[in-house]
């Protein structure tokens, strides 16, 4: 299926671009989530007479990122669970947990944008996450994981 891409999409393509995707990835991602529209003649006219306005925003939400990543970056979270004697996590610590902990500390963040590689925390020390704030924007931050202190 035919698409004309109406933002940057990471992987495939730049705005404006028509590509060529999978019927599926079109019509469950990419259309619903407002970042392509089918490539008929009728779609690629509108497209044009809003480019400039397309273009502005894309502009403007690139530099929202920006700023994001340069308050982010270097920056260093704590984070506390509960652990065993030997520093193994009971459970572990995701997207999820980190997206919160840079809410609550002022930086609002999705937990679709923090990107573990190797997959959750499980265990106790400092680890490097990033987080990709926009296609052409990521951030890293040490994120450190500590053992939760139990009172009795």
């Amino acid at each position: 299926m035919q698409v004309i891409l109406l933002n940057r999409v990471q992987n495939l393509g730049d705005l404006g671009e028509i590509v060529n995707v999978k019927s599926g990835y079109a019509r469950n991602y990419l259309i619903p989530q407002k970042l392509a529209s089918r490539a008929t003649e009728e779609n690629i006219k509108a497209f044009e007479a809003q480019k400039a306005e397309l273009i502005a925003k894309a502009k403007e939400s690139m530099a929202a990122a920006q700023a994001r990543a340069e308050s982010i970056n270097g920056l260093s979270i704590t984070v506390s669970a509960l652990a065993s004697p030997e520093g193994h996590l009971y459970g572990s610590v995701g997207p999820r947990e980190i997206a919160d902990k840079l809410t609550e500390s002022g930086y609002p963040v999705d937990p679709s944008e923090v990107i573990q590689s190797e997959g959750a925390f499980k265990d106790v020390g400092e680890y490097p996450v990033k987080l990709i704030l926009h296609a052409d924007v990521e951030a890293e931050l040490t994120l450190t994981v500590e053992a939760e202190t139990e009172e009795a």
